[in-house]
């Protein structure tokens, strides 16, 4: 009987211990900014290009936002690899890039087509960004909260 009068404590201070126990890496400010910034950046352009008429639209005209979008994904990506136990993270960066490169070949197809973007494009395009950077910044905020 005395070799288990340990037993509860154990019991304890592993139940305890097991509250303890980080499944996700830990609160990152800068992913937050960043992701925030992207969406702001994302949110603009399209706005803009909803308000384009030709040749403005077309998408020789917006090569450097595609070109600065992606250097910031990249950024981000980087930033989220550089934490351990930061996959979902790693996962919705990553969904990020590829509607950033699916705008853009909507957006070359139309202008190969020689039109601008059609507004119905537009919504389903916003959403996406939104659904995806809003994942982002949520998942950042609850590691914040210590709640992901």
């Amino acid at each position: 009987m005395g070799k288990y009068r340990a037993l509860p404590f154990l019991a304890a201070a592993s139940l305890a211990l097991s509250g303890c126990v980080t499944l996700v890496s830990n609160y990152d400010e800068k992913i937050d900014d960043m992701a925030t910034g992207l969406q702001r950046e994302i949110g603009m352009e399209i706005e803009t290009l909803g308000s384009q008429d030709k040749p403005d639209c077309l998408y020789p005209n917006h090569i450097a936002f595609y070109r600065a979008a992606r250097v910031d994904v990249s950024a981000l990506a980087v930033r989220a690899s550089a934490h351990e136990l930061n996959s979902q993270t790693i996962q919705q960066i990553e969904d990020l890039k590829g509607a950033l490169d699916d705008l853009e070949k909507l957006h070359q197809i139309a202008t190969r087509a020689d039109r601008c973007m059609r507004p119905e494009e537009f919504s389903d395009i916003q959403r996406g960004f939104d659904q995806i950077s809003g994942a982002i910044i949520r998942l950042e905020l609850a590691k914040k909260r210590g709640r992901p």
